[in-house]
């Protein structure tokens, strides 16, 4: 019975079983025929029922329908029973056949309905229940209106065919359970078992009510040769039942049930029966009253599809930029994994990010920043294939499903023509704005059966790949490779230990001398964050800082600095002879703060430092692109705060913005200072920037002095600043203490406590 040949057992069975029936049909064999099928069905489908609902494989709740279905079965066998006996009598009067075969009858579709409600979803909530409700009622009626004329209204005027009346009224039942899976769907281990549930009990309507209209008109009856077809629909949807367990169970609440247009066809059935009673009664005075009510019901049904459509299309639509929502794309991913499955093409997403989209949002207004996403979602329509959806996620991200791409090289060609398409600028808020963007690329062939998870899984390595690429600060794409799965979660969890670090005490502030190449004497420290795990080791700052960043981690940690170096400088100033600066870096993203002036104003305030000593580091682009930046900044030096452009030179800005913005101090970058080599040609960069900073009357600090003829060189240049290693690297706070406590003599020889051991650049603490 567990056996494949035990479950093609029906299949081989049922076909001669059916021409036997049809080859006796008429003769004296035709009765023993007739019975032994019908035992044979019957027990089959007890046995196989049984079996259903006792597999291990399927869950309680699938397992609990089976047992009303092989009750099905034991009550066809009653009446089977009692049709039989009455077929030997050939005696209709006797008690026991009418019990046996009436009550059998009755049983079946009593159990059958109970089972096939069993099947069905999970409740729906009242609104759902109460449409539902109305959906099974049009349906009903188009039923009783079936069975009214043709089976009902004859029995009146002919009280003998009553008795013919009770299988097929009693079959209206079902109508319930074959509604409620059609609307609702059912728990089911995939689709076979449920089609042929429902196809076993809608032959048994259409059956039984062919057999009453035939007794009642004394038509011949070949019932005997029908019969079979429900029963074998039935076996055989236990039969699916067992192959299946296991498998995938399909969805509780189907999004587009297959019966959804049921109430529509039970509209047209029932005008249909009212149309032919009036043709056929001959009454010509009802034809426009049945006319005028169909195009009532189709004006108002047509209207009620276009309405489900729109619904339907909002459903699965983003409102602000018209492009899929994620309802649709996981629909769409669904039917793009079952197509894989069975082509072997792969199936391609790109994830999506808009880079600096906050900054849009905070600095000109959301209305800004919703013309940006609609702008940037007409540049993915425009660039993708036909065929592929895009789709809005939420917020700033996008993804596009590539369904049925030959090769990585094929999803790229996508990513580079958005690329592409985004050097042209948009024009948001009136004036022009190049968008920039991230993207992750994921290709997954679906293996046969891939479900849910797998569809999952793509999005999540996508998402992983533009993670990867939006570190890069590229403004290219990602495609994901193994190990990138790994890498994600380790920099999710590294993301949630770096939330605590400040708490738990494993940041540090390292501090990083800046001297006076004209004095030798200590002119200032630069303040840098590090990351002390208390298992990973000191963690890069090149690792950290981007993160803090993407996290928003970075507003905390580099406030946190700020008031430690705060204090710490103060004390050191008020033991040197002649005051030191502090030096410390900004993320553009603290800029963004909409108090962050306020906030550093207040900490000076508090500490009692000197604002003039202190000294905020930026980048060119916070400066020349961020109107927000430039207001915290103007509002700082209003203050006495210096502000300082680092790493100048390497940027973007035009030479023009430099007088204009806010800026007291220029930090010569190290790869200019590395082409420091006695050589005027070498010298050519940082002799223009230096320049520069004295005609607009700016201090310069060189940034990476690694040999002493570098500082030699950049004295004679007329730096005035400079760090480096030739001097010291950042040193740990007990150890900068003990050299500010010698600085008074002159530049003191470095101590032997030393903070990290490569001579890199020193990482912003912001």
């Amino acid at each position: 019975m567990g056996t494949k040949t035990g479950l093609l057992l029906p299949y081989l069975f049922f076909p001669p079983a059916v021409v036997a029936l049809a080859a006796t049909h008429g003769t004296t064999a035709h009765t023993a025929v007739a019975s032994c099928t019908f035992l044979a069905l019957n027990l089959a489908g007890a046995v196989y029922a049984g079996k259903a609902a006792t597999h291990p494989a399927l869950t309680p709740a699938q397992r609990r329908p089976w047992w009303m279905v092989m009750g099905c079965f034991v009550a066809l066998w009653l009446a089977s029973v009692g049709f039989g006996i009455y077929a030997v009598t050939e005696d209709d009067e006797l008690p026991l056949p009418q019990v046996l075969s009436i009550g059998g009858r009755i049983a079946f579709v009593l159990v059958l309905l109970i089972g096939l409600l069993m099947f069905a979803a999970q409740p729906l909530d009242g609104r759902a229940g109460w449409k539902l409700a109305m959906d099974v009622v049009t349906v009903v009626g188009a039923g009783v209106m079936l069975a009214w004329y043709f089976l009902v209204g004859p029995a009146i005027t002919d009280p003998a065919s009553t008795r013919a009346l009770i299988v097929p009224v009693s079959d209206l039942m079902l109508i319930l359970g074959v509604c409620t899976m059609l609307l609702r769907g059912a728990v089911l281990n995939g689709r076979r078992p449920l089609n042929l549930l429902l196809a076993g009990t809608l032959s048994y309507l259409v059956v039984d009510f062919y057999l009453a209209v035939v007794k009642i008109g004394e038509g011949p009856v070949v019932g005997s040769v029908l019969v079979p077809v429900p029963l074998f629909f039935l076996v055989a949807a236990a039969v699916e039942q067992i192959r299946l367990a296991g498998g995938p169970t399909r969805p509780a609440r189907p999004r587009n049930p297959r019966g959804s247009g049921l109430p529509f066809a039970a509209l047209l059935l029932g005008y249909g029966v009212l149309a032919y009673a009036a043709w056929a009664a001959g009454v010509a005075r009802w034809y426009g009253l049945v006319a005028g009510g169909v195009v009532m019901t189709v004006g108002i049904t047509v209207r009620q599809i276009l309405t489900l459509r729109e619904n339907q299309a909002l459903l699965v639509t983003d409102r602000l930029t018209g492009v899929a929502n994620r309802m649709r794309l996981r629909d769409a991913l669904a039917r793009s994994a079952r197509r894989s499955a069975r082509d072997g093409r792969a199936t391609g997403v790109l994830l999506l990010d808009l880079d600096g989209f906050k900054q849009v949002n905070d600095t000109h207004g959301h209305d800004a920043g919703d013309q940006v996403l609609i702008a940037f979602a007409d540049v993915l329509r425009q660039s993708v294939r036909a065929g592929d959806l895009v789709a809005r996620l939420g917020g700033d991200e996008f993804a596009i499903l590539l369904d049925g791409v030959d090769d990585v090289a094929a999803a790229t060609a996508v990513a580079d023509r958005i690329l592409g398409a985004l050097e042209t600028p948009v024009v948001v808020d009136g004036a022009e704005r190049t968008l920039r963007t991230s993207i992750g690329v994921a290709l997954s062939a679906f293996p046969d059966g891939a479900g849910p998870a797998a569809e999952r899984d793509l999005l999540h390595c996508a998402d992983v790949a533009m993670y990867v690429a939006k570190r890069r600060r590229t403004h290219g794409w990602q495609v994901y490779v193994e190990g990138s799965m790994e890498l994600g979660r380790e920099l999710a969890v590294l993301g949630e230990e770096l939330g605590r670090a400040v708490a738990d005490g494993e940041m540090r502030v390292a501090y990083q001398p800046i001297v006076a190449l004209s004095s030798g004497g200590l002119a200032g420290v630069e303040a840098l964050a590090r990351w002390h795990h208390p298992t990973r080791g000191v963690v890069p700052p090149a690792t950290f800082i981007p993160l803090a960043e993407e996290t928003g981690h970075i507003h905390g940690i580099g406030a946190w600095v700020l008031e430690e170096a705060l204090v710490r400088v103060k004390e050191w100033q008020e033991r040197l002879p002649k005051s030191i600066y502090l030096s410390v870096n900004v993320s553009a993203l603290q800029l963004e703060r909409p108090r962050f002036a306020a906030e550093v104003g207040e900490l000076i305030d508090r500490i009692g430092y000197d604002p003039a000593n202190l000294v905020l580091e930026v980048t060119e682009s916070a400066l020349v692109n961020e109107a927000t930046a430039l207001a915290h900044l103007v509002e700082l030096r209003t203050r006495g705060v210096r502000v300082a452009v680092d790493d100048f030179g390497t940027g973007y800005s035009s030479l023009q913005y430099l007088s204009r913005l806010p800026v007291d101090i220029l930090k010569i970058d190290r790869s200019f200072v590395a082409e420091l080599n006695g050589d005027p040609a070498g010298a050519a960069v940082a002799e223009a920037v230096i320049r520069l900073g004295q005609v607009l009357k700016l201090d310069t600090v060189a940034e990476g002095i690694e040999q002493p003829a570098q500082a030699t060189e950049l004295t004679m240049l007329g730096c005035d600043n400079a760090q480096g290693y030739h001097f010291a690297e950042p040193l740990a706070a007990d150890a900068m203490d003990d050299l500010v406590s010698r600085a008074a003599h002159g530049w003191p020889s470095l101590p032997e406590e030393r903070v990290g051991t490569a001579p890199d650049k020193p990482v912003s603490s912001a």
